[in-house]
């Protein structure tokens, strides 16, 4: 598995059927996942200053709203299919 993909269905392990379905078939989707990886490596590898890690602490946090709201968008995408 991904380490962008691992980090985020264990960041939501209730939505891992959805979250891997989503990185398997939509790019903008994975780029997403890429980049919360990115931020969420950074944050747990590297020193930074107080300034600094709340800035990349921030980002994290609007990266998993960014995700919550596309696996929201594409669930309603799919009921309205049905």
């Amino acid at each position: 598995m991904n380490s962008s993909l691992e980090l985020v269905t264990g960041q939501f392990p209730l939505l891992r059927e959805r979250v891997t379905s989503l990185y398997e078939t939509d790019e903008l989707f994975r780029e997403l996942c890429e980049d919360y990886a990115t931020c969420a490596l950074a944050l747990d590898r590297q020193e930074f200053e107080a300034s600094l890690r709340r800035e990349y602490a921030a980002l994290r946090l609007r990266l998993e709203t960014e995700l919550l709201g596309y696996l929201h968008e594409a669930e309603a995408s799919n009921a309205r299919k049905k």
